[in-house]
This record gives structure tokens, C-alpha cells and sequence, in this order.
């Protein structure tokens, strides 16, 4: 099981109204697991995950708030977002992937119905940029709640706050998954391949491991998995080989030490294409398992479609196959499309039970991508796929096939 410890992660509540900022913290710990290496046959994820939560200061949040608060990260299919949400009355709003809250605010701007802002993110940097742009924009017609953590822990999260919002208390869900602009743009997180860092790659103080500490204690075999299934890296055994070679030498501390071990040159994607930096693949690998990005979504789609409301909609942004494959095959057993099928990278697709009817129905049954312009002003928006879901009424009864 590739599990890194989700290790004291922070919680904070904040609530806006009338132009007036009042925080409101609680503080939750429960035991967190040891870190433990994947097994060699399966990276099979689990279900028993816990959170630890710890109350932010507003220091604690603020700290990173230096960055450029006017444009830091362009929001992808942001008119896709929109209009998937604009049928919704969207009273309770989550967005599960805060970021500098670009999807949030032109939201919130487009649906004035709305009384509760929810936003999860594990950096503390976003957290500080969201804040400043919702504080503007909220002058009591809304409360905004932020919560430090990871969405896979989304259900827990919810339970701080008041009432049920975590049962059928929630008119719409955004995750748009992956890495933001913002973090690749910061050379010290060692997100980037393209500059020299520390090879960190922690999205947030949540994280127990480093992308450094893994490297250089992980073993060959283990690399290699990771490099091949999180990564999709054709030469993952090669890579792998060198680093442990390399490692016997000294530590590899930088983005720039990993980039001259990968070597190589660009490559193709598959079917053609725009070409990618030898790096690339690693790197995804790394940040992964860092962040334990397959896992969370796994949790974050069963506890998030539980949270809403009939009606309501569940929208996720993938940017890879491996994210869009758990997607679709999720919301298709939600959907009483029948069970996930094993092949699936035989692990991520673990909703809390077997459903006799549809829970959701599919908004759009094949993905959304960017259009020509978006991908002339954003080209990072390239590999962007958004899947909507909308939650059925429980009175209804759910047929198993949607028009």
C-alpha cells in the first residue's frame, strides 16, 4: 500500500460577515499511521485513512501571502465550470481545490444565491490568496469557511462545521485536480524540472514525505513502480537503476541532480502530439506519491457525492489518465452503470458499497476539454478533462440507464 502519512494537518475556519472577520477553530486529533512503501505487486490504495487537524493561526495562513495576489493561476474550462453550475441553486457551495480561488470567485459572481462558502486546500499559500480575493467579494452576502486539508479527507472536514453539511448539505462540488500553475511557478517546492530546488514537492504541511526523503530511501524496485504506474514511464527501470546508483555516491537534494540522472531527450506522447520534457513523467510519479493524489481522489468522490443534496453536482478537472480513469469509472458505478471493472489499475475504484440503484446521473457522458481559444492563451490547459455528475432525488428511484 502506498500510504504517506497525512501528519498534523491544519484546520482553519474563517467566517466573513459584514465586512468583519471572525474566526472560528476547532481542533480534532486522532492517531496518524506510520509511513509505508508500496508493496512490489499492487499500489493498491485503502480505506483506512485518518486525519489529524490542528488549529491555524491567522500567521499560519498567512505565511507565502508575498506572492502576487493579481494574476497567480488561470483557471481552466472556467466557462465549462460555469455553465455546469448554472443550473444549480447554489446555496452550499465546496471547492475542493481552493488554489488562488479563480474557479471560486467567478462562481460565487455568477450565483449570488449563495449563503455558505466552503474551501479545502492543503497549501497555506492558497489560503492566504483566496482569502484576500473571497473577503472583497463576500461583504456579508455569504460566509466563508476555509478548511486546511486534503479533499480525499473532505467528509471529516465538514463534520466541523455546523449542522449536517457533510450529509445531503451541499449544492455543489469542484475538484480540479493535480498541480496549480501557482505551485509550479514557485521555484522553491521543487514542483518544476526547469529550476533548480530542493526536491520537496509537499503541497502542503500534511505531507509527511519529501520527494528527497523517497528517493533516497525507497528501494530500486519500488522506484520503479512508482516511476511506471504513477507516471506511465516507459524507462522507469533504467531511471530507477541510476538514482540508486547516484544515491550511493550522496544524497539527491535538487531538481537538478534528478533532471541529469533522467536524461534523454523529448519524447512524444502517445498517439502524437505535442512533445514533453524526459523529466516530465518522473516527475508526476514523485509528486503522486508525495501528495497521495490517487488515493485522496479515491475517498473524495464516494464522500463527496454523499455530501450532496438531490440536484446537486459534483464537477471534477482531471490534467492525466490516471486521474480520469478513476473519474470515469467512478461516476459510472455511481451512475448504476454496474460495478468497476478490476482492470483498472485494480485498486482506486473503492465507493462504500455496491450500488442496487444510481446514485448520480452523468451531466456529460464524454469528457469536457478546452476549446481552441483556451488552449492559445493557457496552453497548460492542454490535457484538461471536466466529468459533471448530478446527484438524483432519493424519491425518485434511480434507473440504472440515463437518457
Amino acid at each position: 500500500m502506498l500510504s504517506l502519512r497525512m501528519a498534523s494537518s491544519l484546520n482553519r475556519c474563517v467566517q466573513l460577515q459584514s465586512g468583519r472577520k471572525a474566526v472560528r477553530s476547532s481542533f480534532t486529533s486522532v492517531p496518524v499511521p506510520p509511513l509505508q512503501r508500496p508493496p512490489l505487486k499492487s499500489l493498491q490504495s485503502r480505506n483506512s485513512r485518518t486525519l489529524a487537524c490542528q488549529v491555524a493561526t491567522a500567521s499560519d495562513v498567512g505565511q507565502g501571502a508575498s506572492h502576487d495576489l493579481t494574476n497567480p493561476h488561470t483557471p481552466v474550462l472556467l466557462s465549462e465550470v460555469l455553465a455546469a453550475f448554472s443550473p444549480v441553486n447554489l446555496q452550499t457551495y465546496v471547492d475542493g481545490t481552493l488554489g488562488a480561488a479563480g474557479h471560486a470567485q467567478a462562481l460565487l459572481q455568477q450565483q449570488p444565491e449563495c449563503k455558505h462558502f466552503i474551501g479545502i486546500d492543503m497549501d497555506p499559500v492558497a489560503h492566504a490568496l483566496a482569502e484576500q480575493k473571497l473577503s472583497v467579494l463576500s461583504q456579508s452576502r455569504f460566509q466563508i469557511h476555509l478548511l486546511q486539508g486534503n479533499f480525499g479527507h473532505m467528509k471529516a472536514l465538514l463534520q466541523q462545521l455546523p449542522g449536517k453539511t457533510y450529509k445531503g448539505g451541499v449544492d455543489g462540488v469542484l475538484l480540479d485536480l493535480g498541480i496549480s500553475s501557482m505551485q509550479v511557478d514557485q521555484g522553491d517546492r521543487g514542483f518544476s524540472f526547469s529550476k533548480e530546488a530542493p526536491l520537496d514537492m509537499r503541497m502542503g504541511p500534511g505531507a509527511a514525505a519529501s520527494a528527497e526523503q523517497l528517493l533516497n530511501t525507497w528501494s530500486e524496485a519500488e522506484l520503479g513502480q512508482i516511476f511506471r504506474e504513477y507516471g506511465e514511464e516507459r524507462h522507469w527501470k533504467g531511471i530507477a537503476s541510476r538514482v540508486v546508483r547516484a544515491r550511493q555516491e550522496g544524497a539527491i537534494k535538487t531538481t537538478t541532480q534528478l533532471v541529469a540522472l533522467i536524461g534523454g531527450q523529448r519524447r512524444s506522447k502517445p498517439g502524437g502530439g505535442k512533445q514533453i520534457h524526459p523529466a516530465t513523467r518522473v516527475f508526476q510519479a514523485l509528486r503522486i506519491a508525495v501528495n497521495q493524489e490517487l488515493q485522496m481522489l479515491e475517498q473524495a468522490i464516494p464522500a463527496a457525492i454523499e455530501c450532496l443534496a438531490p440536484q446537486g453536482r459534483l464537477a471534477i478537472i482531471s490534467f492525466h489518465s490516471l486521474e480520469d480513469r478513476i473519474v470515469k469509472r467512478a461516476f459510472l458505478k455511481a451512475a448504476g452503470k454496474g460495478p468497476a471493472p478490476s482492470d483498472v489499475y485494480g485498486p482506486y475504484l473503492q465507493l462504500v458499497e455496491e450500488q442496487a440503484t444510481a446514485l448520480v446521473k452523468l451531466v456529460n457522458k464524454k469528457p469536457i476539454t478546452p476549446g481552441e481559444a483556451e488552449l492559445r492563451a493557457n496552453p497548460r490547459s492542454r490535457s484538461a478533462k471536466l466529468r459533471v455528475v448530478e446527484k438524483l432525488s432519493t424519491s425518485t428511484g434511480s434507473p440504472t440507464k440515463q437518457e
